[in-house]
């Protein structure tokens, strides 16, 4: 059925784009570590909800979009940048206790997943990799509806084992380790917002 060739090609690159180690993986991870398994899926899945997004607008109105987030591109980045870098500074902050997962700082699930969902739609860099793969996939399956159903599914599966490991590992550390790759993923994401205010004001594409 024809539905198969988009659904697949989504789940497949869902996984893959979310996979590398970035700003966004940091924060899923230090959320992880300080507020829990709830509050790092949340995370995650804010990811995959913002890459379904990307996608919708890649099989339905790219081009207008696309002239959107070129003409808006500077301050979308920039207020991304300076968000991320907020969170990892009240991270680093919050970090000098010991966490204590799934904890009663854990109910903000809606704030982290709307948070990651808003940084990840703040880098347009993304719907570029989406409009390459609608290309890629032809006319038919790249302009299906069942491809961002499956780039979502293949994002969520991603950070579901990701932020699963994650909690494992976690549970088998001493934690003065955990404490201390807290802070040094908290402080990651400060350089990693240093960073992508510079590149946004050279007019280069950031880290996702």
């Amino acid at each position: 059925m024809i539905f198969w060739a988009p659904l697949l090609s989504g789940i497949g690159f869902g996984f893959v784009v979310a996979a590398p180690v970035g700003p966004m993986s940091l924060l899923c991870m230090n959320r992880t570590l300080q507020q829990g398994f709830r509050a790092g899926l949340a995370t995650g899945f804010g990811i995959a909800l913002a890459d379904a997004v990307y996608a919708l607008v890649t099989v339905s109105a790219f081009k207008a979009v696309n002239d959107f987030t070129s003409a808006y591109a500077l301050p979308l980045r920039l207020s991304g940048s300076l968000l991320l870098g907020l969170l990892g500074a009240k991270s680093l902050l919050r970090g000098e206790s010991t966490p204590k997962p799934d904890s009663p700082r854990s109910s903000g699930t809606p704030y982290c997943l709307l948070s990651s969902f808003l940084l990840t739609l703040a880098n347009p860099a993304t719907l570029l990799s989406f409009a390459a793969l609608s290309v890629s996939l032809g006319t038919t399956a790249g302009s299906s509806w069942f491809l961002p159903a499956g780039i979502a599914a293949g994002s969520g599966c991603w950070w579901l084992l990701f932020v699963s490991i994650l909690k494992w590992i976690s549970g088998k550390l001493p934690a003065s380790f955990t404490r201390w790759l807290n802070l040094s993923s908290a402080a990651i994401l400060i350089l990693f917002s240093l960073y992508g205010i510079l590149t946004a004001l050279n007019g280069m594409d950031g880290p996702r």
